[in-house]
């Protein structure tokens, strides 16, 4: 297998598979809602590519997940994409692939198995196979974008998993010719449950034995980059008879096939198609690929998209620049000065070059320049930059972020600034001062804060485990309703507790509720799969009108992994943004300790006393409950 190599000329074409690749198209990412914008950018590019596919003639399309940006995009977003699939997708051509799989495996979870060419009511031209990612997993309703795309015929939808304690995935194997393929997979699914899944070696992938000089391609949507130490799939631990993987997920493009060193595959890594988070691997040129597979030999043609909206991102170091300050001037008005100098003459200008001149490429450019400083009197009202540039940019209220210079010691590994925006905001809300108190993830520093002797006593009902596993959920899968869910959640199992003991004071309901958290917090194991099943099961519950049912066939292992990290969603990735994160309806989240409610303890406990009890609450206002504040403005 090689991805070059052979003689061109003495193969022969009708043997050669053409298959177009691309991931993260996020439709309804609109700009237009976000930013102020003239144009929804995701619309455009998704064109764009379909586009591509019908220039170069090839025989399908496969994606690699977060085809929409939200689980439950808008009926317009899924109006628009239904009408370029159909545009686009829809003829008389011939198909010259044939489908040598069972589709009552490879399409079980679908309403229709079938695989959509070869349904005599559709008239298909051009397929288009895909999985799903995190933005568009279906996890919290019965049905999802993907589901909807599948029912139409307008998508093949593959690698969607159905049990979490084991996973089994059959090939999609097409021929052309004298050529097979086989495409594996595997839809977007917790990465701590996927790594523990490895650990155990519990995924199994099913080889069509009978096709010796079958290529086979992995598809993929999941964290890349080493994010936390169980939060991500390595590179190198993948079936060694894989020639070819094709991953989502990570929004920096990387598309040009690597070798993964002490394996026998390449890895490609198209990224996204438009800049769903402003960080520094979004700002690389967007690709989408064509690749060519002729028996064992791949090659990969890499195309630039022409629509993408362009984007620069830079830093600025204050203390490294020559800035003249003028008499009797604050520093902030010298540093100001220079700033919109360099962001006229030195980043618009860039952005300029980025035009290619495609009728349908917005024109206003995203700009996102980091500024690093050492003083706060470097620091300058950023409203006037806004004002001068809200013609010119996309961006204006967010195109410039303050950031403070981090002193590092020598003995340091690494220096903060070096990594992306979301690193820096962590650092922010753990109140990162010095390298040694850093933590590889927001979870390990709210568990280290409240294991302190002076923040143990600052949640009681609400546990920590409690706490993270929430803010997994929303980070995951945009679950707003985590926290809410969990503290009501344990509310009543603390609730349950008290109206089986024997309490009769303000003071013993104190102690005992302590008492009770102690015990769970030692417990943590058994704790942490109590709550991942209470989440599991609450799939039944009503969200926004939409009743969503829990899929009873799904059953968590007391053995799966304690969470204890989060999947980092990079913008290099998806960050996407990821590198993974669904959309919020608020900018922020703000946690706070939850009391327990009177009225609903048992009658056990004369009512006096708790009046007493809800009245000495109020007197804890000089006890502020602690607050977490998630930023997910980038």
């Amino acid at each position: 297998m090689s991805s070059n190599k052979g003689h061109e000329s003495k193969k022969n074409p009708n043997d050669t598979m053409k298959i177009l690749i691309a991931t993260d198209i996020h439709l309804g990412f609109e700009y237009n809602k976000k930013r102020g914008q003239e144009t929804d950018d995701s619309i455009t590019t998704f064109e764009e590519i379909l586009q591509y596919g019908i220039k170069y003639n090839v025989d399908f399309i496969l994606l690699g997940g977060d085809l929409f940006h939200d689980a439950k995009p808008s009926q317009t977003v899924m109006i628009k994409c239904m009408e370029l699939l159909r545009k686009y997708c829809l003829g008389n051509r011939e198909i010259k692939i044939q489908f040598l799989s069972d589709p009552q495996i490879v399409f079980r979870h679908c309403a229709y198995k079938v695989v959509n060419y070869e349904d005599p009511n559709i008239n298909i031209s051009m397929p288009v196979f895909s999985i799903h990612g995190n933005h568009d997993d279906p996890s919290f309703g019965a049905v999802g974008s993907m589901d909807l795309l599948s029912v139409s015929g307008l998508v093949n939808y593959f690698g969607k998993s159905t049990d979490l304690t084991k996973l089994t995935i059959a090939p999609i194997v097409i021929k052309k010719g004298e050529t097979h393929v086989a495409l594996y997979g595997l839809s977007y699914m917790n990465d701590q449950r996927l790594s523990r899944l490895l650990k155990d070696f519990k995924l199994d992938m099913l080889r069509p034995m009978e096709l010796e000089d079958c290529f086979n391609i992995f598809v993929i949507h999941q964290n890349r980059s080493p994010w936390s130490e169980h939060g991500y799939v390595p590179q190198g631990k993948l079936p060694e008879f894989i020639n070819l993987v094709i991953w989502g997920h990570e929004h920096e493009c990387r598309i040009t096939p690597e070798h993964i060193p002490e394996t026998t595959y390449y890895v490609s890594q198209p990224g996204s198609s438009i800049a769903t988070s402003l960080c520094e691997g979004e700002a690389k040129p967007k690709h989408i690929g064509i690749l060519n597979v002729n028996k064992r030999d791949f090659k990969l043609q890499s195309i630039k998209l022409q629509t993408v909206r362009p984007f620069i991102f830079d830093n600025l170091i204050i203390q490294d620049q020559d800035i003249p300050i003028q008499n009797n001037e604050p520093r902030s008005a010298s540093v100001y000065n220079f700033v919109d100098s360099y962001i006229e003459n030195e980043l618009i200008p860039k952005a300029s070059i980025q035009l290619s001149g495609h009728p349908k490429q917005p024109i206003l450019p995203l700009l996102r320049l980091r500024i690093f400083y050492s003083s706060e009197d470097e620091i300058f009202d950023q409203n006037k930059l806004v004002q001068k540039y809200c013609d010119e940019v996309a961006n204006p209220m967010d195109m410039i972020v303050f950031r403070k210079k981090r002193v590092v010691s020598k003995n340091a590994k690494t220096n903060l600034t070096d990594f992306g925006d979301e690193f820096e905001e962590m650092a922010q809300i753990l109140c990162y001062e010095d390298e040694k108190d850093w933590n590889k993830t927001v979870q390990g520093g709210i568990k280290k804060h409240f294991s302190l002797e002076e923040n143990r006593d600052k949640l009681t009902v609400l546990t920590v485990n409690g706490l993270n596993e929430a803010l997994n959920r929303f980070v995951d899968a945009g679950d707003i309703d985590a926290f809410k869910d969990i503290v009501n959640h344990q509310i009543k199992k603390t609730i349950a507790h008290l109206e089986t003991c024997e309490v009769d004071t303000v003071e013993s309901i104190c102690n005992e509720i302590k008492n009770f958290r102690n015990n769970r917090m030692q417990e943590e194991k058994e704790e942490t799969t109590e709550i991942r099943k209470f989440f599991d099961n609450a799939k039944g519950r009503t969200q926004k009108g939409f009743e969503i049912n829990a899929n009873k066939d799904i059953n968590i292992s007391d053995e799966d992994e304690d969470r204890n990290t989060m999947p980092t969603t990079k913008g290099g990735r998806g960050r996407g943004h990821g590198r993974g994160r669904g959309k919020a309806n608020t900018k922020a989240s703000t946690i706070s300790t939850t009391h327990l409610p009177a009225k609903k303890l048992g009658k056990k406990m004369d009512q006096n006393i708790l009046e007493n009890y809800m009245k000495s609450l109020d007197t804890t206002k000089k006890n502020k409950p602690t607050e977490i504040i998630i930023d997910d403005s980038d």
